[in-house]
């Protein structure tokens, strides 16, 4: 059964289980400042761990995937996040973000001088902006 809208312009709690003490939080912040779309990929590209509003992964080739979201962005100027590591070794490597349009975001992973791509376990990718 459905009941309408509920407009608001404040969440507020009492916090009741850690302070005690009451807590408010502008709705303006959840809607701009909690990223749209988050994903957890491991090192084969395909497999997600997790994620959040993402239709699906493609696995372009070695450390390069292109994520696509269920619901787009409002424009392509949002701001995309990439990130990658072995928790299991001491190497480590960063993500760059390649295409960017409303609908999808490409990751590529890089080693640590940058000079290849390469498959890394828990690749992780999200988006902040506005959703259209």
């Amino acid at each position: 059964m459905a009941f309408g809208n509920l407009k608001f312009d404040t969440l507020t709690t009492s916090d009741a289980k850690n302070t005690n003490t009451e807590k408010s939080l502008d709705t303006s912040y959840v809607f701009n400042g909690s990223a749209k779309q988050w994903v957890l990929l491991q090192s084969n590209g395909t497999s997600v761990t997790d994620s959040f509003n993402n239709t699906s992964v493609t696995d372009n080739g070695t450390g390069d995937y292109t994520l696509t979201r269920t619901n787009n962005m409002a424009n392509a100027t949002y701001c995309a996040i990439g990130s990658s590591g072995d928790p299991q070794t001491s190497h480590n490597a960063s993500s760059d973000v390649g295409v960017q349009t409303t609908s999808v975001h490409d990751i590529r992973c890089v080693n640590d001088d940058a000079t290849s791509t390469q498959d890394i376990p828990d690749t992780v990718g999200s988006v902040l902006g506005e959703v259209a």
